[in-house]
């Protein structure tokens, strides 16, 4: 009995140990590292809206994940880009505005910040039906973590450090609308500040119109370099579309055209070559044939200044042995550079040395500086502005190339004349009276006038009688129809036109883009358009270009180019 029980007990053992070496075995699985976001499924939560989910990977070679891409299968294995780069490490993204009964194919990559990809997940295929509705919602925890995020409504108008329960987050993806954007969505343990009610009252207080396109989002990825993107207008009255304009904000009511057509409807674009440490306001149209939108909402963007590193005095390196003497070392000054400090040559080879421009002043000379000016030695700088843009268009307008006329150079000067034995078209008269020379320069006193031919051309080429003779303008003018009404387009290929206004027969036209009558500067290369008033619709009216007093063209609107 005794040797069966002991048998018996020597059996139980052995058991036990057998079945904790299996545990032990089953626990000592390896994990396989994925490489590739994995578990991706696409489930459709409403009849025109389908929720993506997946697991980030884990294997990810010492790089972030700053943000996955999102692509559609078009058919046969074919993909096509919908989402660049949702610029989230959250794994979920809605995909919205979808049609009922029509299957949708994904499939998703992880992005490192290095811009390289992943291969993409498994590919998942729903089809939102008209009885489709998402699932339902368990209940989350109080002290579980939040979510924070800055909420673009379809106008732009941004709230920024939203932070709001996950439960709420999640449902925001299903309530919120097609146009707004929620961007920079991180977890976070800090306090709720908002809730779903509000935020969708506010995007319903902050909606833009349909047929523009909104919202607008302007980034900085550089000191140098800014990216927009936006949303396509909803509606488009059945036109096709043909691109974006671009347009910059000069100051209130002023607008300088980037890019009048993008020529495709991508909804992205980058603008680069800023100056750091600037300020910029954007905004964007869409282009369809002979007309536009009305603007999206404008967006603001500050680019940052490069970093400075200070070196401060005596710092010595630990790691260096005792009887290692540390490197000299100096300190960099931290001012700010704001302004912006460069060399400046003419068409005809003046150079303006140590010319120093506000950072505006200098982004708008860059687009509207004749072509054969040169800014050269282009650098920042903290010393006081010297110069300005309208300054700097006049000594470019006085030193232009004079074709087939020789010239005569002054000793020692670097600015250029006619030769003395030709005189300039229309001379001033000779000096014999101050009556005439008062006439003539219109209460521009002055105290000096040269003698002999050159100091006489030298008077006159300053006047500023001189540069406007001097001066040549060399535009197009065409006219186009739309669903408001006849409209005035010019498009200026030569100098500046200063307080340009349009006006038919005795009234002056509406410009456009402004929806002001106030004359407005017309820079060299800009595309402008001006709308007649109703009561001249069907008629045959003069059309008039001003710019000041001075008429530059008179033209009958029949006789006028279509555009």
């Amino acid at each position: 009995m005794k040797m069966k029980f002991e048998g018996f007990f020597l059996l139980a053992i052995i058991s036990m140990l057998i079945c904790a070496w299996s545990a032990n075995a089953e626990g000592a699985k390896i994990q396989v590292p994925t490489v590739t976001p994995t578990g991706f499924r696409a489930t459709a939560v409403s009849p025109t809206q389908v929720d993506l989910s997946w697991t980030a990977p884990t294997q990810n070679y010492g790089k972030i994940i700053v943000g996955y891409k999102i692509e559609q299968e078009l058919g046969n294995g074919v993909y096509d880009i919908v989402v660049d780069n949702t610029e989230s490490t959250i794994t979920t993204y809605s995909m919205t505005g979808l049609k009922t009964g029509l299957a949708y194919t994904y499939r998703v990559s992880a992005i490192y910040q290095d811009d390289t990809s992943t291969d993409p997940s498994n590919p998942f295929t729903a089809t939102p039906l008209s009885t489709s509705s998402p699932p339902p919602t368990t209940s989350l925890s109080s002290t579980g973590t939040n979510m924070k995020f800055d909420f673009v409504p379809s106008d732009g108008t941004t709230l920024t450090g939203v932070v709001i329960s996950p439960s709420d987050y999640l449902e925001l993806q299903y309530k919120k609308d097609p146009r707004s954007v929620i961007l920079d969505a991180i977890s976070t343990t800090g306090s709720i500040n908002n809730n779903l009610d509000s935020l969708t009252k506010y995007q319903t207080d902050h909606q833009s119109q349909d047929s523009v396109p909104a919202p607008l989002i302007a980034k900085s990825v550089s000191p140098t370099q800014v990216d927009l993107s936006w949303l396509p207008p909803l509606v488009s009255y059945g036109q096709t579309l043909l691109g974006y304009k671009i347009e910059l904000k000069n100051a209130p009511g002023d607008y300088q055209i980037i890019d009048d057509n993008t020529g495709n409807d991508t909804t992205k674009y980058a603008i680069t070559g800023l100056i750091p440490g600037s300020t910029y306001t954007y905004r964007v149209s869409a282009v369809y044939p002979g007309t536009h939108s009305n603007p999206s909402n404008e967006a603001t963007v500050a680019t940052p200044l490069p970093a400075i590193v200070v070196v401060k005095p005596n710092q010595t390196n630990s790691s260096l042995p005792s009887n290692t003497l540390p490197s000299p070392t100096t300190t960099t000054p931290t001012y700010q550079t704001n302004n912006i400090l460069l060399n400046f040559t003419a068409p005809d080879g003046t150079v303006l040395s140590g010319v120093v421009l506000s950072q505006n002043d200098y982004q708008q000379l860059v687009v509207i500086k004749d072509p054969r000016t040169i800014l050269s030695d282009v650098g920042q700088t903290s010393n006081t502005i010297n110069n300005d843009l309208a300054g700097l268009v006049r000594y470019q307008n006085l030193h232009a190339v004079q074709q087939s006329v020789s010239t005569t150079t002054i000793p020692n000067s670097s600015q250029t004349l006619p030769p003395v034995n030709q005189p300039p078209a229309n001379p001033p008269p000779a000096n014999n009276s101050s009556d005439s020379d008062t006439k003539l320069i219109e209460g521009i006193i002055t105290s000096v006038v040269a003698s002999g031919v050159v100091g006489i051309i030298t008077w006159f080429v300053k006047t500023k009688v001189a540069r406007k003779i001097a001066k040549e303008y060399n535009f197009t003018l065409d006219k186009f129809s739309t669903p408001g009404g006849t409209q005035i387009r010019i498009r200026n290929s030569g100098e500046t036109i200063e307080d340009c206004v349009i006006i038919c027969d005795k009234d002056v036209c509406v410009w456009t883009d402004t929806k002001l009558h106030k004359p407005r500067h017309v820079y060299e290369g800009s595309v402008s358009s001006a709308k007649i008033l109703e009561e001249y619709e069907n008629k045959n009216p003069i059309i008039c270009i001003k710019s000041g007093k001075k008429i530059l063209k008179k033209i009958r609107l029949d006789d006028m180019a279509h555009g």
